[in-house]
């Protein structure tokens, strides 16, 4: 079998041509060096310098890297760029001129919703190519901190970028106490990639040109490896090497820091009392003006940032929120805590990460903290009112499973996860094959929780658009073809159940009359187990990955034509193991097919790894088995 083997792989390669080689890995650019100093005063102010060099490796490197931005906010730093340079294969060096060093407003971010006084050193590098050294020196002067006598910096270390040298200093005044820490990559599969990586360092006697009564840091990380990044996995802050120093003795604290400056823009005026009190007056109880009152901020406080100086993390007045009608997560959470608290419910802003992270740093260094829902702790209930198709009691998969930090008291909790009782889709499809093997039916799909909150933001953006152009995109998805429709309620009506219907007219799915096979077909339908069991698990891999809940129950009921016999359609599966439920059952009366599948992968975490990945593959070979098996008729 071996000699085999090799003369395929050898036949293969003839084929090929001499030039031909299996594509490995290849990071973009080389960290030749990155020596960073941070100057801390007992005020928290700083000066952050950085020298760095690296080698262009790739021609995505000379695409991504030759312009390098250096960002900054306007108003509390100031950064210079004291030296930049481009050093071609050859040796020769070509200084960056000085008009092309620039300074830019960032004004517009995030899809255009954030307007800030934030900016950026943009260096432009001449005669970038691969093999070329990129080398910039920048003095960054942090002069007002976001927290008035607070610092924080976390320096994370992603395993797709090669690390030869890098070096951090940090030199700190003793009237201002900072816990400093490193951390290497977690996991053995993940250190064993990265043959070679190496993190050391701690405390240091000051040196001469410290500030007298300096403490001193120096720490040196060496990867001269880089693996590629892998599909769905979590943010690197779950998994990566790090260093960190903070002044906040723990997480609590820094919420307690953010409560200090966010509490006093969350007063109500007399317009907002007048608001809060009409709006509830005929509520039920404390759970019904609470989502009164969040669907209205929801819905009437487009999503919108402008930072200016702190305003990363200081919400505008809630005053200023309800006149303008806008805001970003921070003054969603300010202006419902103001109405709620004039209907005499108190609640908390709660620093959460709406991303890929489903822990936290050991140090509060602020990362991966990026986002901010309100906590009602007399209801035990969190909400996110900038997630404007979330009703009350549920919360964006984004949201769920995370480590919060409650800022009224410090507390670090977290949000519930998903839940096959919560969060799911049950399909309901009647079809009819007619003569000629074409199909005309209808399907319900009735969508709860997380999924709800996806397909309502998701028919939101459609609805206003040609239908057909869905009506083609979602038969594609299923490799079938055909015309069609939906019916469904209004999107932001968060009171009622979530239900969209189609139906449609599919093209012939199996050559009547006559000897022909198909498998059932799935119409205008989302969601579904096929699109599921196409999903490759990544089975070798070594860092941890999403894994959101999967929970789809379909019934399908095809009706065949009257002279059609079937021979043979699909037994019945059933597939249990930890984390994964699958089963099919197929029954036959005359001439209807009654189908149900049922899909439930609940590993009761957001977060997994190489074994899960394995018995997720595992199952979907037997699961995509399953759908593909076919009815045969004459």
């Amino acid at each position: 079998m071996h000699l085999l083997l090799s003369w395929l792989i050898g036949l293969l390669l003839f084929w090929l041509g001499p030039g031909f080689a299996l594509a490995q890995y290849k990071a973009s650019y080389t960290v030749l060096k990155e020596h960073i100093r941070v100057d801390v005063k007992d005020d928290g102010s700083n000066r952050y310098q950085m020298e760095r060099v690296i080698r262009i490796d790739t021609p995505t490197g000379v695409e991504k890297e030759g312009e390098q931005r250096f960002g900054y906010v306007g108003s509390l730093e100031t950064v210079e760029i004291l030296e930049a340079y481009t050093e071609r294969p050859d040796g020769t060096r070509i200084v960056v001129p000085a008009d092309q060093i620039r300074t830019q407003d960032v004004a517009d971010d995030d899809d255009g919703r954030i307007f800030s006084d934030r900016k950026q050193k943009i260096v432009i590098f001449p005669q970038v190519a691969i093999g070329s050294k990129l080398y910039v020196r920048l003095d960054n002067h942090h002069h007002t901190p976001y927290f008035p006598g607070h610092f924080f910096i976390g320096e994370f270390f992603s395993p797709a970028i090669p690390q030869l040298d890098y070096r951090f200093t940090l030199v700190h005044d003793p009237k201002l106490p900072i816990k400093v820490t490193a951390k290497s990559h977690q996991g053995e599969a993940l250190l064993k990639k990265l043959q070679g990586f190496r993190i050391s360092g701690g405390q240091v006697p000051a040196q001469p040109e410290d500030p007298p009564g300096s403490i001193r840091y120096e720490f040196s990380v060496v990867q001269p490896v880089a693996i590629a990044s892998e599909r769905a996995e979590v943010d690197s802050t779950d998994f990566a090497a790090w260093i960190g120093a903070t002044s906040f003795a723990d997480w609590g604290a820094l919420g307690r820091a953010y409560q200090a400056r966010s509490r006093p823009h969350s007063e109500a005026d007399e317009a907002i009392r007048t608001l809060a009190q009409s709006l509830t007056a005929k509520a039920g109880g404390d759970l019904d003006k609470l989502r009164i009152l969040h669907d209205w901020v929801a819905q009437h406080i487009r999503y919108l940032g402008v930072y200016v100086g702190a305003g990363g993390f200081v919400p505008r007045k809630a005053t200023e929120i309800f006149a303008t009608r806008y805001g970003d997560c921070k003054d969603h959470v300010a202006l419902l805590e103001a109405m709620l608290r004039a209907v005499g419910i108190e609640s908390s802003p709660a620093l959460i990460n709406l991303g890929d992270a489903y822990g936290l740093p050991e140090l509060a260094v602020s990362n991966p903290i990026n986002h901010v829902i309100t906590y009602v702790p007399s209801l035990d209930l969190y909400v996110d009112s900038t997630a404007q198709f979330a009703a009350v009691g549920t919360l964006p998969s984004e949201d769920s499973n995370k480590p919060v930090i409650i800022t009224a008291t410090g507390e670090l909790k977290r949000t519930p996860p998903q839940a096959p009782t919560r969060d799911g889709v049950r399909v309901l499809s009647r079809m009819v094959m007619l003569s000629d093997g074409r199909i005309k039916g209808e399907s319900t799909m009735h969508f709860k929780g997380s999924y709800a909150i996806d397909s309502r933001q998701a028919w939101h953006k459609r609805q206003h658009k040609d239908p057909q152009n869905t009506v083609d995109w979602m038969l594609n998805r299923n490799k079938e073809s055909g015309k069609g429709s939906f019916k469904y309620g209004d999107p932001l009506d968060l009171n009622a159940d979530w239900v969209v219907t189609s139906f449609y007219a599919l093209d012939e799915i199996a050559n009547l009359p006559g000897k022909s096979a198909f498998t059932l077909p799935y119409g205008l339908t989302m969601a579904t187990i096929f699109h599921t069991s196409a999903y490759r698990q990544i089975t070798d891999r070594v860092t941890p990955f999403k894994c959101d809940l999967y929970n789809i129950d379909e019934q399908t009921e095809l009706t065949l034509p009257e002279k059609i016999k079937v021979d043979q359609y699909p037994a019945d599966v059933f597939y249990n193991v930890p984390g994964i439920h699958y089963s099919a059952n197929y029954h036959r009366e005359g001439q209807v097919i009654r189908a149900t599948r049922r899909l439930l992968i609940d590993f009761k975490k957001s977060v997994c790894d190489q074994a899960d990945a394995i018995a997720w593959e595992k199952a979907r070979l037997a699961i995509r088995r399953d759908v593909r098996n076919q009815v045969f008729v004459r």
